[in-house]
């Protein structure tokens, strides 16, 4: 009899086949929610308003009603100019350490002092750093091995389920990845009872996802949303951060939502590219 810590063979087949269609048909501008955590953005600020789109994805708590209306951006890039997908067997070849990084840049022939050296320079620091109390984290370079920390953090017997934010348009129209506003236009569902890890596209040479996600204190939802003109859907993924008490007061959220550091809860919407894993 197979053993229950592990998953049925189908099953991680249609893992694999769902993140594969996640990554050929949605992508993000490739910044991360860690890497904007300690980013000064007064430089982004223009008449009140963020010169940087990719800030427009905080929400407070309070705005989890129908009828909300947000300035929302969800970005998208060139497909073709996105970092490859390794098999595991391909990864593990590469060490992924931030000690290796003259090694790595090496391989890759990448200067240290360039914007790409920078970027994996931080990508490994994120990588590296240790999880803070009450946090799962880790990074997958691999889908093998994404799914398999997936299964160590969560539980090795729970019923896995892949959830994305998803763009919908009708079949005349366009998909448009400007700043819009958008109104929710149903009650926000909330999953009650479950586990959630969200894995973030980080930048680096090949495909690398940051997973985290506290074992407790978070809310998540699933948001219809849709632009003033009713040309475009969003069904979002949203996570809500229901303790801030430890975050850095610097954190980006604190100043894009004009709030007190610390002093109440964050949501956001995850970004078009990122994977969500929660426990059916």
């Amino acid at each position: 009899m197979a053993s229950t810590f592990q998953l049925s063979f189908s099953f991680l087949i249609f893992l694999l086949f769902s993140l594969w269609i996640v990554e050929a048909h949605t992508s993000r501008k490739l910044i991360s929610i860690q890497e904007q955590e300690d980013q000064d953005i007064s430089h982004l600020l223009k008449d009140g308003e963020f010169e940087d789109p990719s800030l427009y994805m905080y929400f407070k708590l309070k705005d989890l009603k129908l009828g909300t209306r947000l300035p929302i951006f969800f970005c998208h890039n060139d497909l073709q100019k996105l970092p490859p997908l390794l098999t595991r067997k391909e990864a593990d070849l590469i060490p992924f350490s931030k000690s290796k990084l003259d090694f790595l840049l090496n391989h890759f022939s990448i200067t240290k002092d360039s914007p790409q050296g920078k970027a994996i320079k931080e990508t490994l620091g994120h990588c590296d750093a240790k999880a803070v109390q009450g946090e799962h984290k880790f990074c997958g370079t691999s889908l093998e091995s994404m799914i398999d920390l997936v299964k160590k953090a969560m539980g090795y017997n729970v019923d896995l389920k892949v959830m994305t934010t998803k763009v919908i348009v009708p079949p005349q129209n366009t998909i448009s990845y400007a700043l819009h506003n958008y109104t929710f236009v149903e009650a926000p569902k909330e999953l009650f009872g479950i586990k959630m890890l969200a894995c973030h596209r980080m930048p680096y040479p090949y495909a690398v996802y940051y997973c985290h996600g506290h074992k407790v204190g978070s809310r998540v939802f699933e948001i219809n949303l849709v632009t003033d003109d009713g040309k475009q859907r969003v069904m979002a993924i949203a996570v809500c951060h229901m303790d801030t008490s430890t975050w850095n007061p610097d954190h980006v959220a604190f100043k894009v939502l004009k709030m007190e550091p610390r002093s109440a809860p964050v949501c956001h919407f995850f970004p078009l590219d990122n994977i969500v894993w929660v426990t059916k």
